[in-house]
């Protein structure tokens, strides 16, 4: 009878950890990663990214680069917040949004970009090409000329 038992808790100690190891396991979230929008000007460059992280935390930025130059010249804006996946489409909820303070100015160092909003302000984006792309979707009575694409850059 004790044999049974020691069997029988031996098994349900492998049959748990083999679960709690399946969980673990799972693949990651397929829309993870970095995606870019780069905007070519005649003077300035100007690539958007957007990283969407684990536990459903987003992070944005903007840098300037001179026109044709690989060299980063500084930050545009910077924003945190958190994104939500549903049926094909993420929504970013920027909860702390930074950017350049100086007027007339283009670009500044990061930790020069200036706190302008800490509500949340949201966008949405549909995920297309099996992940590789966010194309932004254009509010309800806004005018938006030109698609916004991202594409996965990680």
């Amino acid at each position: 009878m004790r044999f049974q038992l020691l069997l029988i808790l031996m098994f349900s100690a492998v049959f748990f950890a083999c679960n709690q190891q399946k969980e673990e396991m799972l693949p990651i979230q397929p829309e993870l990663g970095k995606y870019q929008l780069e905007l070519k000007g005649n003077t300035f460059d100007l690539i958007h990214t957007i990283e969407l992280k684990h536990s459903g935390n987003v992070l944005g930025w903007g840098i300037i680069k001179n026109a044709g130059d690989s060299k980063d010249l500084g930050y545009s804006y910077y924003f945190s917040g958190v994104y939500t996946l549903e049926d094909g489409v993420v929504s970013i909820f920027q909860e702390s949004y930074f950017q350049v303070g100086e007027a007339g100015k283009q670009y500044d160092s990061k930790e020069m970009l200036v706190l302008v909003q800490t509500r949340s302000a949201s966008s949405d984006y549909s995920i297309k090409s099996n992940y590789t792309e966010l194309h932004f979707i254009c509010p309800p009575n806004s005018i938006c000329l030109q698609d916004r694409v991202f594409k996965r850059v990680d």
